[in-house]
């Protein structure tokens, strides 16, 4: 618990530390001052529970220092006790008009010291106690609405998963029927793109449970041909994955898979895999410290108007590429999406986190 904090201020040595000598206990911390302008760089600095003030002090005496305590912000809540040696009734009065909660009589009896500054003592520590009960419940607020965001982020992930994967589902029938020329074609087709849609889906998730910290360890060729293969036409002429491989592996497969998968669906339902005749050619290459992804597709129909990028799905790309520590570009030609992403090597291995 925070060490409470007390002032002693006397211009007499031999009298602070008699009032040291006589309050000192266990966590609690006396300050001494020799004037009233000392006092008041003190209390400016510290976070004072009591002050004892002596009233008869050269330069500033006792009951000045408190009306200038009383005339500040910070210090005009700070209970002040006068130390005299004199009991006139007009002097009391004016120390309490000056804002002071007791007096004290010389020679001071250490009894009636101690009881009193017992009084001060514990109020301090419940303030304490109560800050600090405050602070933890700011804290847990705060954890709770982070929460609370991330539950939000996390069912409109969820949301916009289930609306690609039916507007997927639609797709692949109408690519699978296309080419099947029966009833049993079109079945066993169907399931096989079903069936790799949903390894394609797995790796956007980590492997909970697993020995290497929850994460799925693959290249990124696997990963894009396990992403694109429920696209792919019975002839295997749809996408081309070519270039060099990489391990992945960590958070970054989760954020690469992600964004592929976005990518893809965004080509399955608009672009050149929307298409019979279209073609995705997807390149890769390493070059020093950076892999490059290149991504072109043709055969789309024509792009009137550039697309907007808005909604849950930018966002995601956005939380994606920045989990990648990765860079977009995009261009659109008449016959599809020409994209160039580049990517730090050792973000893909998980050897920076």
């Amino acid at each position: 618990m925070t060490p409470v904090t007390f002032l002693l201020v006397d211009d007499l040595e031999e009298n602070l530390l008699s009032l040291e000598a006589l309050l000192r206990r266990d966590k609690l911390e006396i300050l001494k001052a020799r004037s009233g302008d000392e006092a008041l760089e003190l209390l400016l600095e510290h976070d004072v529970a009591l002050a004892f003030v002596d009233v008869q002090m050269p330069g500033l005496n006792g009951f000045e220092l408190a009306e200038l305590m009383r005339g500040n912000a910070r210090t005009r809540h700070v209970p002040i006790i006068f130390v005299t040696a004199g009991g006139a009734g007009q002097r009391r009065f004016r120390g309490y008009e000056a804002g002071a909660v007791d007096f004290i009589q010389k020679p001071i009896e250490a009894d009636i010291l101690r009881s009193k500054a017992q009084v001060f003592f514990e109020l301090a520590q419940q303030r304490h106690q109560l800050a600090e009960q405050r602070d933890r419940l700011a804290a847990q607020a705060a954890a709770l609405e982070e929460a609370s965001r991330h539950k939000d982020i996390l069912l409109q992930e969820t949301n916009h998963r289930i609306k690609n994967l039916f507007g997927l589902a639609s797709a692949l029938i109408s690519l699978s029927a296309r080419a099947a020329a029966s009833k049993e074609e079109l079945v066993s087709d169907l399931r096989a793109r079903m069936q790799s849609l949903a390894r394609a889906h797995e790796l956007t998730l980590p492997a909970l449970g697993a020995d290497n910290g929850g994460h799925q360890t693959t290249s990124v060729v696997s990963l894009i041909e396990a992403i694109v293969a429920p696209h792919d036409r019975t002839d295997g002429l749809a996408v081309e994955v070519s270039g060099t491989d990489a391990q992945l592996t960590g958070k970054a497969l989760t954020s690469l898979a992600l964004l592929l998968h976005e990518l893809t669906t965004n080509a399955a339902k608009y672009g050149a895999l929307a298409s019979p005749q279209g073609r995705l050619a997807i390149a890769i290459s390493i070059d020093d410290a950076w892999m490059n992804l290149d991504w072109s597709e043709y055969g789309a129909q024509p792009i009137e108007v550039r697309p907007e990028r808005k909604g849950f799905g930018a966002t995601l790309e956005k939380a994606a590429l920045e989990g990648l520590n990765a860079v977009l570009e995009r261009q659109w030609h008449q016959e599809g999406l020409r994209l160039s992403l580049k990517m730090p090597l050792d973000r893909l291995a998980g050897t920076d986190q």
